[in-house]
């Protein structure tokens, strides 16, 4: 089943589904575009061979369209709280985190020095209360904060 947290391959990569939304009667995974070159790049999930359908430069997002007959788990998505603890989860660690700043489009986070997210976790969906709250873009190493992409975009893209 693909859902948020899941893994995909793309040049020989494992990397992350940040979500799994419903677009126009159809099911699409969300990840973080900087993991691809543009439209028509090529990765794998659960066994299929799947382009990128869409980019969205502006917020950093891929959307991905699913066959209509995947095992999807549609995410659901709540708003950040400000100043509570979240997690990043993927198929291969939960990290703790907490959420210290939040805007229309991006989340803030605060990492504990010695448990950062690695390369292989951009995209990766952080939750509170276990609903999405944004997508790990990037991080800067010096003083621990990670910027998400926030649970709004996402939401608005399903309108």
């Amino acid at each position: 089943m693909i859902k948020a947290g899941s893994s995909f391959f793309h040049d020989g990569q494992r990397c992350t589904v940040g979500a799994v939304i419903s677009l126009k009667g159809l099911p699409y995974m969300v990840t973080v575009s900087h993991l691809f070159r543009g439209e028509g790049d090529r990765l794998t999930v659960d066994g299929m061979k799947l382009i990128v359908t869409r980019i969205l430069k502006d917020y950093d997002l891929a959307l991905i369209e699913l066959p209509s007959d995947s095992s999807v788990e549609i995410t659901e998505f709540s708003v950040p709280t400000v100043l509570e603890q979240a997690e990043l989860i993927n198929e291969i660690h939960v990290i703790q985190c907490r959420v210290v700043n939040s805007g229309a489009s991006l989340v803030y986070l605060s990492f504990r020095r010695f448990d950062m997210p690695e390369p292989g976790d951009s995209g990766s969906p952080i939750l509170q209360a276990e609903k999405v709250i944004g997508l790990i873009s990037s991080l800067t190493l010096n003083n621990c904060i990670g910027t998400a992409i926030s649970s709004n975009i996402l939401r608005s893209l399903q309108g």
